[in-house]
């Protein structure tokens, strides 16, 4: 193509795939999507599996495979057809050839390759006649530089060759040109571009040629110099890509041991490990990547990287500010910077390495402790052990203090995981990290038993929390933890957990083999499962991380890590068929289908919000890591107890498979009903090997081995076990009816009068500063404007009900033929909340007969009160017997200031749904989104505001007595505009 028809290209691209124009709450970075052009589409199968290659034919995605050299943020970007970007902060370009006048990016025919960090081409053009061209590219491990390497078929036919090198298009990216993360066409040429048009060193005959980019620029090289740099990077590459291996039945899988290992090379700075290769390309403490250097056997890179963080440990501020210390300047919604507060004091481990003066707002230390405890059960290095002791005693006293500072052995989550933007507890028990705090208790008395330190306190606490957990948070007559139990209000239980209430304290062994066997049903039976088809072949189904709503940035997403994590935890949990579909979806999705070949990405094409974004994501790398290993292939070192654990994960159809890692190598052969297992470790210290047969259902059997370097474990093949388990009982829904979902039906109506109970108008909902109750502990929490959370606590919204106050005639409003009994002036609504700005409960007389009443209504709601009853309408009549209208997020109760988004797939609702009135058109409609023209899945804001209006069904042969609304949740506010009854 040339640089015109590339322009107009772009100017199509960006075109078609802007971010919806409307205002959004917390239109944010994080909230954008550049995927609108693709939502819906069918999808094809970009990629194939060729060897340990990643293949495609004609391809048509550009700049979305990176090659990483060094441990610097220069970059490769590579296209499925030869155009290329070299990417460093402040000096990217673009960079194209043309062969004997032909277009790389053009030719008739191009066959792509991605493997062993390095992109190759097959091209062929009816220019060039039968000759073929060999082109291939790598990013140089020791400077900043890309080589390219052209071979021509034919020795006797020269090329000839041009190096276009210019400015790319993009200005101001915000993810360094990340995919799905920055504008589809960031690193085209920039437009009206003056191109820098350079030549090529060739070999003898012209028949070979290489092109030196040296950080931007085409450079001089000796053909020479550029043959003996090829050599060196390929086999370096070689190296790096077979220090993991797969072999298997299934060539998907074969691929991905080489591209693991390259893409964490890629995470990884020299020092420690990034949150991600592109665009998040930062040093992290926590989230999942610091995994990688035990499980891909970089025992020198884990150590680097533990050391670096707990020299990020503060050791001098004692917590002499007690709790809450909470910061007014973000509304109270997190915790104030300030050092001397029960947070940022000793035990904390500050945002970047080896800088323990740096305040940051996550709680990175859950994950690295996980991470620390981990290398330990790779290498129980007793000198180690004792360096990391003071980091580790420090850490627990640290969490106790701040999240479990009653003692009760449940533990508040203060944004310590990846899923942690607009993730809040308010103080409350929470299920994942009670379980990260398990684990990190029960290994640190094993620690402190093999230094000789006091084990007896870590063992008591990890004692504490288990049992805490199983009276508390894990549901026996359902069979899974709750997502978190309150700590203010009625303390209720949220009985609608998130993935990582599942996958983490079955990660943690926070439970028994049971409990996880029953756990990760909910997960089948309750979120999202959504299919990944290609080519109209069904490749399985990924998930989604909640069924919450509305939606807000990493609660309700379609995360890879997220789908790695769960299918992790179904192969801990002994569902290895589970696990591998769940695992391979997410594989074929990423990686195949998507845009990026071998791509450990962050979101998936089919998340609602942002569609397929990010590449190389650390978070992903890490955890992918360990679904393969540790998985699929089951390789679980327990060092700590002196043994390695294989629990093979495999689908039943597979007869063989072999893993190679740098710390054990085996290989698994099915022979008629025995099952041979040829293993080589070499673990730092010789670990006794225990092979773990699943029985199925959280059953399984034991053959142990020896420690010695190789062995051969032959057993009999297991049978599934014959132990029942309770059925997972899927909860009757409410009808329609039951939810006061029914169309208004004609007949006589009697407007209620409830002039005594109004005490505010509508719009002051978000005027208010909602101060009490909140919790005693320095928390995350909802801010006290009412609305929004800690990422954002400062949103509002702008709810005005002047134009619906203009509709109402004669002191009534009619919605869908029901009058309403409300004023042009002054209070037209009765709030009622747990906060104690208004009562918890009001009560409105009620006389006569009616088979309905109807509800005006308005409130708000958030996602952490979702599929709850955030609040109750109780009808009583004079015998004593009642009814009651249970109001429930989503599926009756909406948030005043924002339309649901509804897709039927990740994000599901009843149906239909309420009638809900524009505050600013007076508009009635069931679904308020389309009428409003109100688009995408982020804050969908409605200009004004939005009440609504249910209709309760009552006993006609009953007389009536009062009707009462009580609010349930906390952060809400729930208000009654008016009754008509029918």
């Amino acid at each position: 193509m040339n640089l015109k028809q590339i322009n107009i290209v772009l100017i199509a691209i960006m075109a078609a795939s802007p971010v919806a124009s409307q205002k959004k709450i917390g239109d944010f970075i994080e909230s954008k999507s550049w995927n609108e052009a693709s939502r819906g589409a069918k999808r094809t199968m970009h990629y194939r599996p060729e060897g340990r290659a990643f293949v495609c034919e004609n391809g048509t995605a550009r700049y979305t495979r990176a090659l990483y050299g060094g441990h610097t943020d220069y970059r490769v970007e590579t296209s499925d057809r030869p155009v290329f970007a070299v990417f460093k902060k402040g000096k990217h370009r673009n960079v194209r050839f043309e062969v004997n006048g032909v277009p790389l990016d053009s030719t008739d025919y191009c066959k792509a390759w991605y493997v062993d960090a390095s992109r190759i081409y097959l091209l062929r053009d009816k220019r060039w006649g039968d000759v073929e061209l060999r082109m291939s590219v790598v990013a140089l491990q020791n400077e900043e530089s890309a080589l390219f390497r052209f071979e021509s078929s034919n020795p006797s036919y020269p090329l000839d060759i041009k190096a276009i090198v210019c400015n790319i298009h993009g200005k101001g990216m915000k993810r360094n040109g990340d995919m799905g993360a920055d504008p589809y066409g960031v690193l085209e040429p920039a437009a009206n571009a003056r191109p820098v048009i350079s030549g090529a060193t060739y070999g003898a005959g012209r028949a070979m040629a290489y092109v030196f980019v040296k950080l931007n620029e085409v450079s001089d090289i000796a053909f020479e110099r550029a043959s003996m740099l090829w050599e060196e990077t390929v086999e370096h590459n070689k190296m790096l890509a077979g220090r993991i291996e797969f072999n298997t039945p299934d060539p998907y899988i074969n691929t991905l041991g080489g591209a693991l290992s390259v893409a964490a090379d890629g995470d990884w700075d020299g020092q420690t490990w990034l949150h991600g290769c592109i665009g998040w390309r930062m040093p992290l403490a926590g989230w999942r990547a610091g995994y990688l250097g035990d499980v891909l056997g970089w025992n020198d890179r884990a150590r680097s990287h533990f050391d670096a963080y707990a020299k990020s440990q503060v050791t001098d501020v004692e917590p002499v500010i007690p709790h809450p210390s909470q910061d007014p300047k973000m509304n109270m919604a997190r915790a104030e910077k300030k050092w001397g507060t029960q947070m940022y004091s000793n035990g904390y481990i500050c945002r970047n390495p080896e800088k323990n003066n740096q305040m940051h707002h996550y709680d990175m230390n859950l994950n690295y402790m996980d991470e620390l405890l981990w290398h330990f059960c790779y290498n129980a290095d007793t000198a180690y052990m004792r360096k990391m002791w003071p980091v580790i005693k420090s850490h627990l006293a640290w969490e106790k203090r701040n999240y479990d500072p009653d003692g009760d052995g449940l533990y508040d989550a203060y944004c310590c995981i990846w899923a942690s933007d607009a993730l809040y507890y308010s103080g409350g028990a929470v299920t994942h990290s009670s379980a990260y705090n398990y684990r990190g208790n029960r290994l640190a008395a094993r620690i402190a038993e093999i230094i000789g330190e006091d084990a007896a306190p870590y063992r008591a606490e990890a004692k504490r929390i288990l049992k805490a957990m199983n009276s508390r948070l894990w549901l026996d007559g359902k069979g899974h933890w709750v997502e978190f139990e309150e700590s203010l209000g009625l303390k209720r239980k949220h009985e609608s957990p998130a993935v990582w209430s599942i996958y983490t304290p079955i990660d943690c062994g926070a439970g028994t083999p049971e409990q996880f066997w029953r756990a990760t049903r909910f997960i089948d039976n309750e979120l999202p499962h959504i299919p990944v088809v290609a080519d109209g072949h069904d490749y399985g189904s990924t998930i989604s991380t909640t069924n919450w709503l509305p939606y807000s940035w990493s609660i309700n997403n379609v995360a890879s890590a997220e789908v790695m994590h769960t299918a992790l935890a179904y192969y801990e949990a002994g569902r290895h068929e589970a696990a591998f579909g769940l695992m391979k979806a997410n594989i074929m999705d990423q990686m195949y289908i998507g845009g990026s070949p071998g791509n450990f990405g962050q979101l998936s094409f089919y998340d609602a919000a942002r569609g397929e974004c990010y590449r190389d994501f650390g978070d992903c790398i890490g955890i992918s890591s360990r679904a393969l290993i540790q998985g699929l292939f089951g390789i679980v070192p327990d060092a700590l107890n002196g043994q390695c654990v294989i629990r093979p994960g495999f689908p039943l159809s597979w007869d063989s498979a072999s893993v190679v890692t740098p710390y054990m190598t085996y290989r698994y052969k099915r022979m008629g009903n025995k099952d041979v297992y040829d293993i080589t470790q070499n673990f730092a210290r010789p670990l006794k090997i225990v092979l773990r047969q699943n029985a199925d259902r959280g059953a399984y059997r034991e053959v142990e081995g020896t420690d010695e370097h190789h062995q051969v474990i032959t057993v009999d093949r297991t049978a599934p076990n014959a132990a029942t388990m309770p059925e997972y009982h899927v909860e009757t829904l409410p009808t329609p009816t039951q939810l006061g979902l029914d169309e208004p039906s004609k007949g006589k109506f009697t407007c209620v009068k409830m002039d005594n109970v109004l005490n505010a108008n509508v719009t002051d909902i978000y005027e208010n500063r909602y101060l009490s109750p909140r919790p005693a502990t320095t928390t995350l929490q909802i801010p006290v404007t009412g609305i929004g959370e800690w990422c954002h606590p400062d949103l509002s919204a702008d709810i005005n009900d002047s134009l619906f106050r203009t509709k109402v005639k004669g002191d009534k409003f009619v919605a869908s033929g029901v009058p309403f009994r409300t004023f042009r002036k002054g209070n037209n609504i009765a709030y009622t909340s747990l906060w104690d700005n208004y009562p918890d409960r009001i009560t409105v007389p009620l006389a006569g007969r009616a088979s309905s009443a109807y509800l005006l209504m308005a409130g708000s709601t958030n996602h952490m009160q979702s599929r709850i009853d955030n609040g109750v309408v109780t009808v009583a009549y004079t015998d004593g017997s009642t009814d009651t209208l249970r109001l429930r997020n989503p599926d009756n109760w909406c948030p005043i200031e924002q339309d649901y988004y509804v897709d039927g797939i990740a994000f599901c609702t009843t149906s239909p749904r309420p009638y809900r009135i524009s505050l600013a058109t007076g508009e009635v409609s069931r679904d308020l989104g389309e009428t409003l023209g109100i688009g995408g899945v982020y804050g969908r804001y409605i200009k004004g505001g939005a009440a609504q209006m249910l209709k309760m069904p009552l006993n006609p042969a009953k007389k009536l007595s009062s009707l009462t609304l009580c609010t349930l949740s906390n952060d809400v506010v729930i208000g009654l505009m008016a009754v008509t009854l029918q």
